[in-house]
């Protein structure tokens, strides 16, 4: 399993897991408190995904400079 297709998956994994709770608070919430709690969980998810893709970025400069 290349480290590639790791990063990959891990990915898509947070992807989905963002769309599932923004499916979760379009369908509509219960109360405000369940609302709050989907809506602080899909932003955990975005910085998540955000912070993966920045060290990732990091990762490919290093190795660019390292190979230069």
């Amino acid at each position: 399993m290349s480290s590639i297709w790791l990063a990959e998956k891990f990915i898509k994994e947070l992807e989905a897991r963002r769309e599932d709770t923004k499916d979760a608070m379009l369908s509509g919430c219960k109360d405000f408190s369940q609302y709050e709690h989907l809506r602080g969980r899909y932003s955990s998810l975005a910085d998540a995904e955000n912070i993966f893709r920045e060290l990732l970025g990091k990762i490919q400069e290093d190795d660019e400079d390292t190979h230069t």
